[in-house]
């Protein structure tokens, strides 16, 4: 048995661990929080809806590429030869597809001009090849590594927001876009320098390992882009139902509910290559856990909701700089959606590292399609009520938590007979 020094010792070993995660995401939801002030404040509020819709297509894009790609690299064997040829393979095919997509969808949408669409191109390339070295650092832990990463972006990309500032006189939407792409490149330069020589080495791309990679890869990645795909198909909504002006309203909601996010997000990249080491070193995982963490994440989410609230008269102006007003009911709906969102998170990334991905995309993906009709319905009958589709998509994670942790228990009751019953090992999972 530990002693009580060495389990106090393994305790903060986990909390920095957990907390340089948690951290990562902070400074990469600041610095889109703050790209998103400088968007009301000196291009307009037309022009904040316009960048959620931008920041919506390359979050899904991101993801996507990242569940299929970048969540391999953490739960398979990355430096098997075959797979690293498949992932190889996957990553130039993913960038290609989410570049030539992202940019259809912003001329579709009518989101900016050629030389925008343009930007916006290079800047899902550039985006994508540095989540690509960020989910490198996840699978090695390293996570000081990755906050410096993102700080390097942050950082980068807004001092050239300044300094086009400073020279111009001004700039646009298309402005944003360039500094997004310079920080992207010097946050790529860091982290490839911090990286040993192996874990960037090229392969040939081939196809030698791609059934193994897509039999996890491919419900991954398609449970992963469930969340990120309804918002982008809500924000879409909003535009064409209501007015580009009421999705400004309902995202500037969003940007108070950051705390609650931006902690879930990181608690995310903390808990799925932790979940996949006790797997690999023969660690018991214990649903109960999964569970307990997706409560403790519940409550803070509600917590900063109410704080949220109350605090609104204060924020809310500070946000949108008077151009429009927020209200209770907006952040309302960002909260209940944190909430839904924090109960399935941690159950869903120990099912992953069980390889459970399909069973995830089957529980989520019912959430997603009653979420989505919801709000499709609300629009068409009603867009003047566009503040409560943030309801609609975040009502349903309790129950999907709840079918979660039930599935996990009969998954390891499952894998203790394998290691207790040989006879039985082979119908386990």
């Amino acid at each position: 048995m530990a002693s009580p020094r060495a389990a106090m010792a393994h305790v903060r070993r986990l909390a920095a661990s957990a907390g340089g995660s948690v951290a990562s995401q902070a400074v990469t939801a600041l610095g889109s929080l703050v790209l998103q002030l400088v968007a009301v404040r000196f291009i307009g509020p037309v022009a904040l809806g316009a960048f959620a819709l931008l920041s919506a297509i390359l979050v899904t894009a991101t993801t996507v590429y990242t569940s299929w790609v970048g969540d391999s690299l953490n739960v398979l064997d990355r430096f098997d030869p075959a797979l690293r040829s498949s992932l190889v393979a996957s990553a130039l095919f993913f960038a290609t597809v989410g570049s030539a997509v992202g940019v259809a969808l912003a001329l579709v949408l009518r989101l900016m001009g050629p030389a925008g669409v343009a930007l916006f191109a290079v800047l899902i390339t550039l985006w994508l090849a540095q989540e690509t070295f960020r989910r490198v650092l996840h699978a090695r832990l390293e996570f000081g590594a990755l906050l410096a990463n993102d700080l390097t972006y942050v950082i980068t990309t807004l001092v050239f927001l300044g300094g086009l500032r400073l020279i111009t006189g001004g700039f646009d939407l298309d402005g944003i876009l360039l500094a997004m792409c310079v920080g992207c490149l010097a946050a790529l330069a860091v982290t490839l320098r911090r990286l040993p020589r192996q874990e960037y080495a090229l392969v040939r791309p081939r196809l030698a390992g791609m059934r193994e990679l897509s039999a996890f890869a491919a419900w991954r990645s398609a449970q992963s882009s469930l969340r990120p795909l309804t918002l982008l198909v809500t924000r879409v909504a909003i535009d064409t139902f209501a007015s580009r002006t009421v999705l400004a309203v309902v995202e500037a909601a969003r940007l108070l509910m950051t705390p609650a996010l931006t902690l879930i997000s990181g608690a995310g990249g903390y808990l799925l290559p932790t979940f996949v080491r006790q797997r690999d070193a023969g660690i018991p995982m214990r649903p109960r856990n999964a569970l307990v963490g997706s409560l403790v994440l519940a409550g803070v989410s509600c917590a900063c909701g109410v704080a949220a609230i109350a605090t609104l008269g204060f924020f809310g102006p500070l946000i949108t700089g008077g151009a429009f007003t927020l209200d209770a009911v907006s952040v309302g709906g960002w909260a209940v959606y944190a909430v839904s969102f924090s109960a399935t998170l941690p159950l869903a990334s120990m099912a992953t590292a069980y390889k459970q991905s399909r069973l995830v995309f089957l529980v989520r993906g019912a959430e997603t399609a009653v979420g989505l009709a919801a709000v499709l319905i609300l629009l068409v009958l009603r867009p003047d009520l566009a503040v409560f589709a943030p309801y609609c998509i975040g009502l349903g994670g309790m129950v999907s938590g709840l079918l979660l942790w039930w599935r996990l228990r009969i998954i390891r009751d499952r894998v203790r007979a394998r290691h207790t019953d040989p006879e039985r090992g082979t119908h386990a999972i």
